[in-house]
């Protein structure tokens, strides 16, 4: 608890805006009655079955969704707040002080952010998580020079932060970086169906960035495309980053906030999922397992912007209650620009 409350010192005007904005959840609370608030009900407690490199910035938009984190108030977790492994940290040391146990799933006592499916029986109805295209998770995770997936040692590094619970995680990467990195082939193919392996491993043996870990099947990835169209709540799509917080909110209610759009951790300084990286790198090579599970959350995705009637056109009170031109409005500019 004295962490917390050093944490709220060291940002005074942030834990005004914090009691105050946890007063007013309290004083609507009674009114919040609307057919968006009864789905976020019915979802609750959320759970964040998190990709790696498919968008931590989610978290944001989660923990701010109508009393779900009241005492986080219009904090934004990044690293400006709680150090380089922000989001580690959060999750080991904040979530339960900050978050409602009854609408929000902590991590399940681990750093390791990346935790596979714990029983899809019981997860089913709450799991929330964004989808990226599997060769451009792939590439992005080869190119994260701050946490290296791909250096040489990383097992190593793994099993550190398992079995060391003194582990730095204020710092919680510093050893991996400068490292070389394995061929990208080679990461390529450990990293290969993460996300089915995500959402079908139940009891794992091996941590999901483990690239000796078993690898994944068709049939297995069948089995996650089902548990992605009938298990989920919430959909959302890392190159339609805009959609998907818009469409977050059309099914959940909340106001749009400008931490739903900031990338609080990119591979590299300026790099966002709107721009691919460069597919030739892997030479043919294609993640043929995760392609069916991203298939199967596109579909559910598109499906909900049709259901909730989101669009760019839809969506521009969200963009301007978060103080931001959505990536359309941004092209569409550019094009009217170039064109003079």
């Amino acid at each position: 608890m004295l962490s917390f409350l050093l944490l709220l010192v060291a940002f005074p005007g942030k834990a005004l805006a914090t009691r105050e904005s946890s007063m007013q959840l309290l004083q609507h609370k009674m009114v919040l009655s609307g057919p968006r608030e009864l789905r976020l009900e019915k979802a609750e407690p959320l759970d964040w079955l998190h990709f790696p490199k498919c968008g931590s910035s989610l978290i944001n938009a989660l923990v701010h969704l109508p009393g779900v984190c009241p005492l986080l108030g219009d904090l934004t977790l990044d690293e400006e707040l709680l150090g380089p492994c922000w989001l580690e940290v959060f999750g080991l040391d904040y979530c339960v002080k900050l978050c409602q146990e009854e609408k929000f799933s902590c991590p399940r006592n681990t750093s390791l952010p990346h935790h596979p499916m714990v029983n899809f029986s019981a997860q089913k109805g709450h799991l929330v998580g964004m989808f990226r295209d599997p060769d451009q998770r792939i590439l992005s995770g080869y190119h994260d020079d701050f946490n290296n997936f791909a250096a040489v040692d990383y097992i190593d590094h793994l099993e550190d932060m398992i079995s060391d619970p003194d582990l730095d995680m204020e710092n919680c990467t510093a050893s991996l970086r400068g490292l070389p990195k394995v061929p990208i082939l080679e990461f390529a193919e450990g990293w290969k169906g993460g996300m089915t392996y995500q959402l079908v491993t139940e009891h794992p043996t091996t941590q999901t960035l483990d690239p000796m870990r078993p690898r994944m099947t068709q049939a297995d990835a069948e089995e996650a495309a089902r548990r992605v169209r009938e298990g989920f709540a919430f959909v959302g799509i890392t190159e339609e980053w805009d959609l998907s917080m818009c469409l977050l909110h059309k099914m959940f209610g909340g106001a749009c906030k400008a931490s739903d759009f900031e990338n609080a951790n990119p591979s590299y300084p300026g790099k966002s999922a709107e721009l691919d990286y460069d597919t030739s790198e892997l030479r043919g090579w294609h993640d043929d397992v995760d392609e069916v599970v991203y298939a199967a959350a596109l579909d559910v995705f598109r499906q909900n912007l049709i259901a909730y009637n989101v669009s760019h056109e839809t969506c521009s009170e969200c963009y301007r209650s978060a103080g931001r031109a959505s990536s359309f409005e941004e092209s569409s500019r550019k094009h009217n620009l170039s064109s003079l």
